[in-house]
């Protein structure tokens, strides 16, 4: 009951914090410079029509009014606006442009979470040795290398030098996209059973799934080997060793869970990070996705786009926080007691 408590809690205060970055980025969108209208219709646009399209997007009228309005349209109807770029409904463009950067976060997040893991464990069972530096020497390569250093390093060796794998777009030309069930390709494929199509959208996120997940994955691995050195020095680890249990069972049942907690703290939200920090490896890749489009909008001041992007956004990351909470009180029972005091 405790835990439905914080749980509820946490969604409340949730709620706040959406409401109040909806604010914030409400207004930043709407002063920096550059005016919305004209650069929608162009430099030729006649004055007239700049003016009516000012109109329909209530930039004639002030701010607040602005906000009150974009906020009752949403709550009542669901409706974030018409987006500049497209033409269509902002709700709309997330909803096609979601699934891939969904996709390729899914992918990325899966390898980043059980190679920096892994690396990390392994790093730590040979502490000391040549396997200890070479995997902490990788970690700091990936950690200084920016991602997208990593995805024009993987075109090169591996859609050039050694063309193994695609490099542009979700499909190759000649496959049929499947049957629309969730928008994610790997996934609507292997619900109809076409496998062509699942291992050609497969190839398609390797190499930016890997980029975007190199800066995490390293950071895991450094964090994951530093808890587990802490606690391997623990008085509990040398009685076990005197009990002559395994160090196999030592490492997976005993220090590898606590030791986890460090990890499990900051690994979803680097992965959370992969929604906001994907827009460079979908445009070097031509990837048509949530990133993308948000950083489209950006540049063309597109204002309902901009807003709806970052509300989605801001969703994930508090949705996160709240799961990582759970995690790490069903891991750690002091976090369950410090909770219960409290």
């Amino acid at each position: 009951m405790n835990m439905v408590f914080f749980i509820l809690r946490r969604l409340a205060l949730a709620i706040l914090v959406l409401f109040g970055l909806s604010i914030l980025i409400f207004i930043i969108a709407r002063v920096i410079p550059g005016d919305p209208a004209r650069m929608a219709l162009g430099p030729r646009a006649p004055e007239y029509a700049i003016e009516n399209l000012r109109k329909q997007m209530y930039l004639d009228k002030p701010i607040y009014e602005q906000y009150y309005i974009w906020v009752k349209n949403f709550l009542t109807k669901g409706d974030l606006g018409i987006s500049l770029l497209t033409r269509r409904p902002v709700q709309e463009d997330i909803k096609e442009f979601f699934p891939a950067t969904l996709e390729l976060v899914i992918v990325s997040g899966i390898f980043m979470a059980v190679t920096g893991i892994l690396l990390g464990v392994v790093s730590a069972r040979y502490r000391e040795s040549w396997v200890d530096s070479f995997t902490r020497v990788l970690a700091y390569f990936g950690i200084a290398t920016p991602s997208f250093v990593w995805l024009v390093l993987f075109i090169l060796l591996f859609g050039y030098v050694w063309p193994i794998l695609p490099t542009v777009g979700r499909l190759s030309r000649g496959i049929t996209p499947p049957l629309h069930i969730t928008g994610m390709f790997t996934i609507d494929s292997l619900l109809t059973g076409n496998w062509r199509t699942f291992w050609d959208a497969l190839l398609h996120l390797i190499m930016p799934a890997i980029a975007l997940a190199m800066g995490g994955l390293s950071q895991a691995a450094r964090i994951t080997r530093s808890s587990m050195a802490d606690h391997m020095d623990k008085d509990y680890v040398t009685l076990l060793s005197a009990f002559g249990v395994p160090n196999r069972s030592i490492f997976m049942k005993y220090l590898l869970k606590f030791s986890l907690i460090p990890t499990i703290s900051i690994l979803p939200l680097d992965i959370a990070a992969l929604f906001a920090n994907g827009f460079i490896a979908e445009t070097v890749v031509n990837y048509p996705g949530l990133s993308r489009y948000g950083m489209s909008a950006i540049l063309n001041k597109d204002l309902n786009a901009i807003v709806g992007v970052i509300i989605v956004l801001g969703a994930i990351y508090t949705l996160v926080t709240i799961l990582i909470d759970i995690i790490v009180a069903y891991l750690d029972p002091r976090v369950r007691l410090i909770r219960r005091a409290t």
